[in-house]
């Protein structure tokens, strides 16, 4: 669900290991797509799932190595700790805050999270090994440079964050001076050069650029100071998720997070300059803690440095704000808490023992917390509707999330009037989205009474887009319904078809458009076999071909084929069973025909034409005549 119904089923390259597949993986974008990426270590991780674990298409085993990842990072996240704090009761209490957090859900339950996953692994991998060949010589330290080397490789190469490695690393040695002191220190530095220079070569010979649209990120569109404002307020956003992650939500493009206004007063623009000046009291903190608390300096830089890449401070990434982002970063939140809490209950007195007890028993409570809050935000995961559902809940002026709650709930039985609502909502927040009113234009052509409604809406689509060949389709197809309006349904089918000849939906449409003209009935047949050599398992198309078939002399028994096949995909067409029946009944086929009126009335039993149907089939058992032509 949700991008891994993208990344996943849809990427050729990942269904058999294969030089071929190896090839195309490492010379190609992250899973085919045209976002700019560059990540072959996660496509790599998802053939294993498909091909060699033979996981294919199900969910299960991509969430048993996403959960396997984790915990490994969390393993990684203790040593850490282990490491800066010099004592494993804080390094415990840091990976445990940090593993149960419920900021990370959407990092390990989404499968295409694992782009994540494994860019912390080698992150935190590549900084545990700096940190051993600090305090080795020889063979051994050589060793845990080659380790650096790796790490760094399997990061950069699973997600472009993992970048921040020597970030991290530069961090650690202005910390603890006295530690990172070694002969040459530039050796540690030098061994992540070899993976950057693979990593850029391969960018620049596959020409990738980032391609950021206004909808996932709208700070693309407003000036340079708003812009950064309005990230210092989503970096606030960061801050308070980690302290009250109650609302959470898998998207928030357009409008979730308005932009700077520049007006104080506003709720909305006040978040930035509260954010703004937790920022900075955070960096005078950081800053007072230097020389005597620096597991605290530590922590708190290392949040900021890792969510540098991410923060759209620097440069402009492919969305304005993702829990995602925060899945490195959050480790920081989580050794700074730790090491706030540790500094506090140091100070508190033997006579006062009590409060220091205290605080420890809270982080324990929080830690049960936030697992039961992760339990119940996997609930939110379990498939689209619900996701979406929560999302709508969680960003109420998200664009996209009510567009994609009217998306699923428009495949819904019995949710339609839902999902024309949840269309209608998207298009208040952002009515120059083309696809949004295509698809309000779709749900209401659902209802007969409210056509010119649709039609209206498949004509703002095309003129916001002209070049979305879908919306083309939809409005030949709701215009063929009106009498007189043929030639204009056929015009905008055939503009369809020359923006985009693949499209299977207005081959079809452009067939059925062409069957109710004298004459071109061959023409109609021919757009159905070009939507059926696009897509072969449409019932529908097969359908609609077989009913042209029908009225050509000589083609009864490729008709009966043609619903045949139909049925074969979707065996609960009550049209197609009737059709099949008419066409089964003209061949002389009695006794098959009465059974395949019976199973159209079986799943429509008010079907009127089946019934009557039916009675011709067995009145001409007895003598009478056959029935009508089959329906499109």
């Amino acid at each position: 669900m949700f991008d891994s119904s993208v990344v996943i089923p849809r990427d050729a390259r990942i269904r058999a290991v294969t030089p071929e597949n190896l090839r195309l993986i490492l010379t190609g974008t992250y899973s085919g797509t045209n976002a700019g990426l560059y990540r072959p270590l996660t496509t790599f991780s998802y053939l294993v799932n498909y091909a060699v674990f033979g996981n294919a298409d199900r969910a299960a085993g991509y969430h048993w190595v996403n959960v396997t990842l984790h915990a490994a990072n969390v393993s990684l996240v203790y040593l850490l700790g282990l490491l800066i704090f010099g004592a494993s009761g804080r390094a415990l209490a840091m990976a445990a805050l940090w593993a149960a957090h419920p900021l990370l859900t959407e990092s390990v339950t989404n499968i295409v999270g694992r782009a994540d996953l494994l860019a912390a692994f080698g992150v935190l991998a590549g900084l545990l090994c700096y940190l051993r060949s600090i305090s080795t010589n020889g063979r051994a330290r050589v060793a845990w440079l080659a380790g650096v080397m790796a790490a760094q490789a399997v990061g950069l190469f699973s997600k472009e964050n993992a970048a921040i490695l020597p970030g991290l690393m530069l961090l650690y040695d202005l910390t603890w001076r006295d530690r990172a002191r070694q002969r040459k220190p530039w050796m540690a530095y030098a061994a992540l050069a070899p993976a950057f220079a693979v990593f850029c070569v391969a960018r620049i010979a596959l020409q990738l650029h980032m391609r950021v649209s206004n909808t996932d990120n709208p700070l693309v569109s407003v000036g340079f100071w708003t812009g950064r404002l309005t990230a210092v307020k989503v970096i606030g956003k960061y801050l308070w998720l980690f302290v009250w992650p109650a609302h959470l939500s898998p998207d928030y493009s357009y409008r979730a997070v308005p932009s700077f206004g520049w007006n104080p007063l506003q709720w909305e623009d006040a978040k930035a300059l509260i954010a703004l000046a937790v920022c900075a009291i955070g960096a005078w903190v950081a800053i007072r803690c230097y020389r005597g608390r620096k597991p605290l300096f530590f922590f708190l830089g290392f949040f900021f440095v890792a969510l540098l890449p991410a923060s759209n401070l620097v440069v402009l990434i492919g969305s304005i704000m993702a829990e995602r982002f925060v899945y490195l970063p959050s480790i920081g939140l989580a050794g700074g808490s730790i090491a706030a809490l540790y500094e506090v209950s140091r100070r508190v007195s033997a006579r006062k023992r009590v409060l220091a007890w205290t605080g420890w028993i809270a982080l324990g409570l929080a830690c049960l917390a936030c697992a039961a809050r992760t339990y119940a935000r996997n609930f939110d995961w379990l498939d689209e509707a619900s996701l979406w559902t929560s999302a709508v809940l969680a960003s109420p002026e998200s664009a996209k999330a009510h567009y994609n709650l009217g998306t699923v709930l428009a495949g819904v039985p019995g949710q339609l009037p839902q999902a024309i609502a949840a269309f209608e909502a998207a298009l208040r927040i952002d009515p120059d989205d083309a696809e949004a009113h295509d698809n309000l234009g779709k749900a209401l052509s659902a209802v007969p009474e409210r056509l010119p409604e649709a039609i209206a809406q498949f004509r703002a689509a095309v003129r916001i887009d002209p070049g979305l060949a879908a919306a083309h389709s939809n409005l030949g197809a709701a215009l063929e319904q009106l009498p007189g309006q043929l030639p204009d349904a056929i015009g905008e089918l055939e503009t369809a078809l020359r923006l985009d000849p693949d499209l299977a939906e207005a081959h079809s449409n452009l067939g059925k458009a062409l069957a109710q003209l004298p004459g071109r009935l061959p023409d109609a047949i021919a757009q159905f076999e070009a939507a059926l050599r696009i897509d072969p398992n449409i019932a529908m198309l097969h359908a609609n071909l077989g009913a042209a078939l029908y009225q050509t002399p000589g083609r009864l028994p490729d008709a009966i084929g043609e619903f045949q096949t139909a049925l074969r995909i979707d065996p609960d067409l009550a049209l197609v069973h009737n059709n099949l029946g008419i066409a089964l009944a003209q061949s002389g086929r009695l006794p098959d025909a009465v059974a395949e009126f019976q199973a159209a009335l079986r799943i429509d039993p008010g079907n009127a034409q089946a019934h009557a149907n039916l009675e011709k089939a067995l009145s001409q058992l007895r003598g009478g005549e056959a029935g009508p032509a089959p329906d499109r």
